[in-house]
């Protein structure tokens, strides 16, 4: 679980002039306060030569919560707020994790609310960005700059028109993960 939680939440970006890319970035994305739709997940697992797939929905209120429910194959909700992150099957508290007790929750919160809220300057401080693309359709390339974060993450691309639509995280071990984020609502 908290391994899943480290490459979900590890989705970044490459500065070469930092403001001239954050301003670029910012005509190119939309950022709303709130946002809800459906995702797909699709996990390519190298050392078993597998394929996992799940789905959901997702919501998030901008600088207090991201709520991400995988429905199939099995129901679990994880929930993320700036200091806190919670796992939680039906009634059951897997894990709740709190800033306090452990330090790593900012810097995960910190990389999840900066990708799905697009706040590129947050992202920057743990990934260089490479940004190509119009508004009509964009790419982020991000690279870790942070060695702790390199080891569970080699790169990440991010893509989408006005919003983010699709991640794809390149692990240290081989593996990807493919989100690719539908129905959206501000």
């Amino acid at each position: 679980m908290i391994r899943w939680l480290v490459i979900l939440l590890f989705t970044g970006l490459s500065v070469g002039s930092q403001a001239a890319d954050f301003k670029f970035l910012e005509s190119l994305t939309t950022a709303p306060e709130s946002l809800h739709g459906q995702f797909t997940q699709v996990k390519l697992v190298k050392a078993l030569d597998a394929r996992f797939e799940s789905s959901g929905s997702f919501d998030y209120e901008r600088g207090s919560s991201i709520r991400w429910h995988t429905l199939t194959p099995i129901d679990n909700l994880l929930t993320l707020t700036p200091r806190t992150i919670s796992s939680q099957q039906g009634d059951t508290l897997l894990s709740n994790l709190d800033s306090q007790n452990n330090p790593v929750v900012v810097i995960f919160s910190d990389i999840f609310f900066g990708v799905m809220t697009a706040e590129w300057q947050t992202l920057a401080e743990y990934f260089e960005m490479d940004v190509q693309g119009s508004k009509e359709h964009w790419t982020v390339t991000l690279h870790p700059i942070d060695k702790s974060v390199e080891q569970v993450v080699t790169r990440v691309e991010l893509s989408g028109d006005d919003l983010l639509r699709k991640v794809l995280l390149f692990e240290a071990a081989g593996d990807q993960t493919q989100i690719k984020f539908t129905e959206l609502q501000q």
